[in-house]
C-alpha cells in the first residue's frame, strides 16, 4: 500500500513503533549523529584557529627572509661603478704641513701674553724671523725648547725668535716657559688663525722667514740643535 502524508510513519526495523505524520514546516525527529558531527567540526575549527594563524605568520616570515636575501644578492652581483675620471686618492695617516718654502708668510692678528692684539706683519722689523709653533702638552715641543733657547742665545741679535702657542692660556704659557727656561718672545694664537693661514698641521713646526717675509725653510717636527744651527746659517746666508 502506498503511504501518504496522512499515514503514520514507521521507524525502519521497528514495525511496532510509529511517529506522527510529517507535515510541511514541522521538523522531523532530531538526528543525533548529525548533531554530534556538527559539534565536532566546531571544536576542531576552534582548536585549529591559533595554529592556522601561527602557520600563516611563519609562511609570511619565510617569504620576507627570501625576499631580503634576493635583494642583497642582487646588490652584491651588481657591477662596480667605475668613474670616468677618478678623484685624487687621499692617503690616510699622519697630517702634514703645506709646503711653504718659497712662499710669503701669511699674516694674521694674534695676541701677546697680556691679551693685546699683535699684527704678525709688524714682527718683520728688518731682521729675519724664526717662528716656532708649539703648545705645552706637545712632548716634542717641550724637548726642542732648550735647543731653541740655545740658538736664540747665539743668533738672537740677528734673527727675531717668536714662539706661537695655539692652545694654552696666557698663564700656562708663561709658567711653562719659565719652567723650561725660555726667554725669547712668546705670543698666543688661541683661534689658530695664523696656524690655519699657513697650513700648519703638525706640532712643533718652525718657520725660517727672510726679512722680506718669504719663508725660506720649514722644519716639521722636533728640531735638534744642529738642525736649527744649519737652518739659521742658511737663512742668514752664512752657511
Amino acid at each position: 500500500m502506498r503511504a501518504t502524508l496522512d499515514d503514520p510513519a514507521t521507524a525502519p526495523g521497528d514495525p511496532g513503533r510509529s511517529f506522527p505524520p510529517l507535515r510541511p514546516g514541522i521538523p522531523g525527529p532530531p538526528n543525533r549523529h548529525r548533531d554530534e558531527d556538527t559539534i565536532s567540526l566546531t571544536v576542531v575549527s576552534k582548536r585549529l584557529s591559533p595554529l592556522l594563524i601561527a602557520l600563516i605568520a611563519a609562511v609570511a616570515a619565510v617569504v620576507l627572509v627570501i625576499a631580503v636575501g634576493n635583494a642583497l644578492s642582487e646588490d652584491e652581483s651588481s657591477p662596480n661603478v667605475i668613474l670616468d675620471e677618478p678623484g685624487e686618492y687621499q692617503q690616510p695617516g699622519i697630517p702634514t704641513n703645506a709646503p711653504l718654502a718659497g712662499t710669503a708668510l701669511d699674516t694674521a692678528t694674534i695676541l701677546d701674553l697680556d691679551g693685546n692684539d699683535v699684527d704678525v706683519a709688524t714682527l718683520l722689523d728688518g731682521r729675519p724671523l724664526l717662528i716656532n709653533f708649539w703648545f705645552s702638552n706637545c712632548q716634542p715641543c717641550k724637548r726642542e725648547m732648550p735647543a731653541l733657547q740655545s740658538a736664540w742665545g747665539v743668533f738672537g741679535d740677528r734673527v727675531r725668535f717668536i714662539g706661537v702657542n695655539s692652545q694654552d692660556s696666557a698663564s700656562i704659557t708663561r709658567s711653562f716657559a719659565e719652567d723650561v727656561g725660555v726667554e725669547y718672545e712668546l705670543l698666543r694664537d688661541p683661534d689658530a688663525v695664523l696656524v690655519a693661514a699657513n697650513g700648519i698641521a703638525t706640532f712643533p713646526t718652525t718657520l725660517f722667514v727672510s726679512a722680506d717675509g718669504t719663508i725660506q725653510l720649514q722644519i716639521a717636527g722636533e728640531a735638534s740643535a744642529s738642525d736649527l744651527e744649519s737652518a739659521l746659517d742658511t737663512l742668514l746666508g752664512t752657511s
